[in-house]
């Protein structure tokens, strides 16, 4: 009778065991300043596997079997990403912004009249003139750089510094950080960030990629000197500020079996701007 109770418990243990990780879950809110509108994110991470939910769009990142899931809920679809589509979007992106700046430098040799003219006719087409030329992913390695600004504040319950970060000489973000160790957690319970930075690093500047910090969390600390963790952060984009990111809470918990998989019944889709 008591090997069969502690047969019993050893039983409900592992299957406890099988259907949780434990992991770490962020929840925050971004607002979309232009428009006011407010929506939730949470992000589960796990030592091999990264999930970011958003009511537009679910990321779902395996370090097991190295690809990514893009999952746009409202469509019932998604896409899916491994090293080689990634290089091959690269690519293509690379060729469509060299096109892109050659097109500037003709429409930039035009007379006043002449350039209006063709960026009409761009717009047409939906490709919205200069302006959104000069917007166009480079093909070079982008210059970020995080500068210590005076003071900072408390976000949730976390006292974190003040940054504003530059990409190539522009500011993109205002950003209070907080080392990790002062949340009462590791940097080696977010290691799957750096996973994640390095599998999307041929397209870790292309307007595809959320301007997060998470999405390129090894350069970020290196660039600040440790490991870190954003708590309130507001992006610019072309000098205006467009997306306020705010963490309400950070915990380690016991994450459900299943959470990393790709849902049932959703339909493939190809990428944008990958050549057929």
């Amino acid at each position: 009778m008591r090997y069969g109770r502690i047969l019993g418990a050893m039983g409900a243990f592992l299957l406890g065991s099988s259907s949780a990780m434990a992991g770490v879950v962020v929840t925050s809110t971004y607002t979309k300043l232009d428009v006011h509108q407010t929506n939730p994110m949470t992000i589960y991470a796990d030592s091999d596997r990264l999930k970011v939910v958003t009511p537009e769009a679910t990321v779902i990142y395996r370090g097991d079997t190295n690809r990514m899931w893009v999952i746009m809920p409202q469509q019932r679809s998604y896409m899916e990403m491994t090293p080689e589509t990634l290089q091959q979007l690269a690519g293509a992106q690379n060729q469509l912004a060299a096109a892109q700046s050659a097109l500037q430098e003709r429409l930039a040799q035009m007379p006043p009249q002449q350039r209006a003219m063709m960026e009409q006719m761009l717009a047409g087409h939906g490709l919205g003139g200069l302006s959104a030329l000069a917007g166009a992913p480079s093909s070079g390695t982008p210059q970020i750089a995080f500068a210590k600004v005076g003071g900072g504040k408390t976000v949730a319950r976390w006292n974190c510094d003040n940054y504003t970060k530059t990409v190539n000489g522009q500011k993109e973000e205002d950003v209070c950080i907080v080392p990790v160790s002062a949340t009462g957690l590791a940097a080696a319970d977010f290691q799957v960030l750096e996973r994640f930075s390095a599998f999307i690093q041929p397209i870790l500047s292309s307007p595809l990629v959320p301007k997060m910090d998470y999405m390129d969390w090894s350069g970020m600390n290196k660039a600040i000197g440790f490991p870190g963790l954003p708590l309130d952060t507001t992006i610019y984009t072309q000098g205006r500020p467009t997306i306020q990111h705010a963490v309400s809470t950070i915990e380690r918990t016991n994450i459900p079996a299943g959470t990393y998989d790709l849902p049932a019944g959703l339909t493939k889709r190809d990428l944008p701007g990958m050549p057929r």
